[in-house]
């Protein structure tokens, strides 16, 4: 392995790890959605109670606390979508620089 080489190597290994890292973030993604249409459904549901009897404190109550779980999901989901979008930049960055010590050859 040439003194080139092995800059090389340690980009694709980096490159690697953060494609890695993307397809986990991509994962959590998957499930926060799964979850936040989970309780949305929930959400609906109380409504619907709440509607049909709006004196229901117990149902008000529960409401209000589901709708707080759905907004730390929503914000969870944000997260982790800025993180998913900073390790593509991360693996475009890698890529870069790859090209670069490859002396721009593809």
């Amino acid at each position: 392995m040439s003194g080139q080489d092995q800059p090389i190597q340690e980009l694709l290994q980096r490159r690697l790890d953060c494609v890695a890292d993307i397809s986990a973030l991509t994962a959590r993604i998957h499930k926060l959605i799964q979850e936040t249409s989970g309780i949305e459904m929930e959400i609906l549901r109380l409504q619907l109670a709440l509607e049909q009897d709006p004196a229901n404190d117990e149902v008000a109550k529960e409401l209000s606390e589901v709708e707080e779980q759905a907004a730390a999901i929503r914000s969870a989901q944000a997260y982790c979508v800025a993180e998913i979008e900073a390790a593509e930049a991360a693996v475009t960055d890698i890529d870069h620089l790859i090209a670069a010590a490859k002396g721009g050859q593809s």
